[in-house]
């Protein structure tokens, strides 16, 4: 009788563990999938920086004008440069998920070399159904340069 009379008295512990189970799982899951969504926003970030940088250093035509010094060719020019790495941002960011947001902070040219810097901005896909409303900033630069060059 008294084994009896305690299993009724533990009536409903099996739920209560099986809700908080499932709260735990829940949680992972939504880490999960947001930590996903960080790593593809961070390597398509430094994927459209690298061919942003490479299409810019494609436009430029340096010659050699002394030790560790390059200079434009005629015809070539900054803006140019500038303007297909934008180009090639331009064309990427089209094809970018919706619920990222990229942007192209700075194309910068000195002699043979591009510098190029894209952030990457998204909300979280579960975090913000719970009221987590937080943020993901990736930053991604690349810096691309024609010829050779013994500075870093």
């Amino acid at each position: 009788m008294k084994i009896v009379t305690a299993l009724k008295n533990e009536k409903g512990q099996a739920s209560l563990v099986f809700i908080a189970s499932l709260v735990i799982i829940m949680a992972c899951f939504a880490l999960l999938v947001d930590g996903g969504r960080y790593l593809v926003m961070r390597n398509r970030a430094r994927m459209m920086a690298d061919a942003s940088a490479l299409s810019g250093a494609s436009v430029l035509d340096v010659q050699k004008a002394g030790e560790g010094t390059f200079v434009l060719q005629s015809g070539f020019d900054e803006d140019s440069a500038r303007g297909m790495a934008t180009k090639i941002f331009n064309a990427n960011n089209d094809e970018s998920p919706e619920w990222a947001d990229y942007t192209l902070d700075s194309v910068r040219v000195s002699g043979n070399e591009i510098w190029v810097t894209i952030t990457g901005r998204s909300a979280p896909l579960f975090g913000s159904n719970w009221g987590i409303n937080y943020s993901t900033t990736i930053t991604a630069s690349a810096r691309a340069a024609v010829g050779i060059s013994t500075e870093r």
